[in-house]
C-alpha cells in the first residue's frame, strides 16, 4: 500500500529541487487531491514523495511537481522520475539508493541528517507513513547484514533509525501520559 515517487535532477547538482515553501504547498495539494496523508522528503539528492493508497497517483504527483518546477524555467527532460508502485519496487529502489549513497560518505551523512530532521518535524502528522518507511528501511538493512554487505555507514544509518524510532515512541508515550493526567485532573 505504501507507494513512492523519487524525483532528482539529471544535472547532479547538490541543491534542493524546490523550496520548503513549495514542498508545503505541494504536500497540501496532494493530500487534498489524494485524500490521504503525503510525506515529502526534500534533500539535496532530490524529492522523495511517499503516500499510502491502493490507487497509483504517479501522474498526478509528477505533473504537480513539474508545474512547480516549470516556474523556474526548468523542463521535464531535466529530471529523473522513478515511481515505485509496489512494496517490492520500493524496496529495490531504496536498496539501490542506499548502495549508491554508501559509496559517497559525505552525501550519505548529509542525507541521513536531513531526512531525520524532516521526519522529526512531520512525525505527528505522518506517523503511519513513517512507520511503514522505517519498516522498509529495516528490512533492507537486515538483508544487507545477512549478506554481510553492511559497512560502517549502513550500520550508522541503522543506528540513527533505531534512535529516531525510540525517541518518537517515547514522545508518543509521554504525550499520552500527559493527556491522561490532565484529563484526570479536570474531573471532579
Amino acid at each position: 500500500m505504501l507507494k513512492s515517487v523519487f524525483i532528482s535532477s539529471k544535472k547532479h547538482k547538490l541543491s534542493l529541487l524546490i523550496s520548503s515553501k513549495e514542498v508545503a504547498a505541494l504536500s497540501d495539494f496532494l493530500e487534498i487531491t489524494i485524500n490521504e496523508k503525503v510525506l515529502i522528503l526534500n534533500t539535496n539528492l532530490g524529492l522523495e514523495i511517499y503516500y499510502q493508497s491502493d490507487i497509483d497517483y504517479t501522474n498526478l504527483i509528477t505533473h504537480s511537481f513539474l508545474l512547480i518546477a516549470s516556474k523556474k524555467g526548468n523542463e521535464t527532460t531535466e529530471y529523473r522520475i522513478a515511481p515505485f508502485k509496489t512494496l517490492t519496487e520500493l524496496k529495490n529502489g531504496m536498496q539501490q539508493m542506499l548502495e549508491r549513497l554508501n559509496s559517497m560518505p559525505l552525501a550519505f551523512g548529509s542525507y541521513s541528517k536531513s531526512i531525520m530532521h524532516q521526519l522529526g518535524k512531520s512525525y505527528e502528522k505522518n506517523n503511519q507513513i513513517i512507520a511503514s518507511l522505517f519498516s522498509v528501511w529495516k528490512q533492507i538493512l537486515m538483508m544487507q547484514n545477512l549478506h554481510e554487505q553492511s559497512n560502517f555507514k549502513l550500520k550508522q544509518f541503522e543506528k540513527i533509525l533505531k534512535d529516531f524510532d525510540e525517541k518518537s515512541n517515547v514522545n508518543a508515550i509521554l504525550k499520552q501520559l500527559i493527556a491522561n493526567a490532565t484529563n484526570t485532573m479536570r474531573q471532579n
